[in-house]
């Protein structure tokens, strides 16, 4: 089955990391979900016979909108698409949008699963980041949260600039003293055109070694893996029954089609993206057009590179689905990769499955570069 990913663009304030297409202009809402649910309507003709089993608010910061509105975009979802009757249905959300929240409203929207982007439990660093909220408040609606909805995912950011390995590892021991069952660590980047960016550039904050991201990867990785987690991928991490089974369709090369402005799709081989514009993103679905700016249809090189890429993030290269997809042995074309990483302990192999190791995680887009 597939997935749904719809990009809400608006955020109170950007964050000096952020490169995601977002907008700070909150008065234009109103028209932005009207257009939306145009491009949802538009769209469904193209997936009659296509099931969908997870849908994913993205953004932006898609907690800036209210439950009942939510609730219109998942219904007009289940109205024009072939929803499966428990769909995965996740929100992105910041801690400071649900002061005067009442989760119960979100659970009768259709939302059940909450994924905050906390990033720290440490105040210093979160000042450092420019977030909002305080690692007090964090906890707080989180353990709100908790009581309405098990399934909660917390973002984490690591190796920022001078970062004391004391503050990460509270950070975890936050994350197990509320007994959340999934967290995405990501490490800081430094992304162009970003407030931080042009701090580095101005030499006003310097980025961490590589020696000490690998170090600090491993403490992530080893703190909780320890405590029950999988790491199912290389930034995630979740105990028993609750990976994310939308981002798990990236992973695993499934289909997934976008909504809302700079959303991206992959069906069958076509991958396109709609306008990163909020206005050219209204314009054409008031004229009636889809948003798309940019659509390629993948060869067989490109298709074969994007999935093993994804698949070496996280479960591995099914050997069955590899040779049904292209019409080779994974083991015969890339025997002397395999045998390579499987001998220097950066990938294990079973009779039916190539993945790497923890070892490999660490350095899975040299791997890709140098092997595939």
């Amino acid at each position: 089955m597939s997935g749904i990913y719809i990009h809400i663009p608006f955020c109170r304030r950007k964050c000096s990391y952020c490169d995601f297409y977002l907008i700070t202009n909150l008065n234009i809402v109103d028209r932005f979900v009207s257009n939306l649910l145009k491009e949802i309507e538009i769209s469904s003709v193209s997936y009659r016979k296509e099931k969908f089993n997870t849908i994913f608010f993205g953004g932006g910061t898609p907690s800036i909108l209210s439950a009942d509105k939510l609730d219109i975009i998942i219904s007009s979802l289940k109205n024009y698409f072939n929803i499966s009757e428990n769909p995965e249905v996740t929100i992105e959300a910041n801690p400071e949008d649900f002061a005067d929240a009442d989760f119960n409203e979100y659970r009768a929207a259709g939302i059940n699963r909450f994924s905050f982007g906390v990033q720290s439990f440490n105040n210093d660093e979160l000042k450092f980041l420019t977030r909002e909220h305080s690692a007090g408040y964090s906890e707080k609606i989180i353990r709100e949260c908790l009581k309405i909805f098990d399934n909660v995912s917390i973002d984490l950011i690591y190796s920022l600039p001078n970062q004391k390995k004391d503050n990460l590892i509270n950070s975890l021991k936050k994350v197990i003293e509320l007994n959340v069952p999934h967290v995405s660590a990501y490490t800081l980047i430094f992304e162009e055109q970003t407030k931080l960016y042009n701090l580095f550039r101005k030499n006003l904050v310097t980025k961490n070694e590589d020696s000490l991201e690998a170090e600090l990867y491993s403490l992530v990785t080893d703190f909780l893996t320890s405590r029950g987690f999988n790491h199912y991928e290389v930034s995630n991490y979740a105990k028993p029954g609750y990976q994310s089974k939308h981002n798990l369709k990236y992973w695993s090369y499934e289909n997934y089609v976008g909504f809302g402005p700079s959303a991206h799709s992959l069906y069958n081989g076509r991958r396109w993206n709609n306008y990163r514009d909020i206005v050219k993103y209204n314009l054409s679905l008031q004229n009636g057009s889809l948003p798309i700016e940019n659509e390629i249809i993948l060869n067989k090189d490109m298709i074969r590179l994007e999935f093993i890429m994804l698949a070496l993030r996280s479960k591995g290269v099914d050997f069955n689905r590899y040779e049904s997809m292209f019409d080779e042995k994974f083991t015969e074309k890339y025997i002397s990769s395999i045998s390579e990483l499987v001998n220097n302990n950066l990938g294990v192999i079973s009779s039916d499955n190539f993945k790497l190791n923890e070892n490999g995680f660490r350095l899975t887009d040299e791997i890709i570069a140098k092997y595939f």
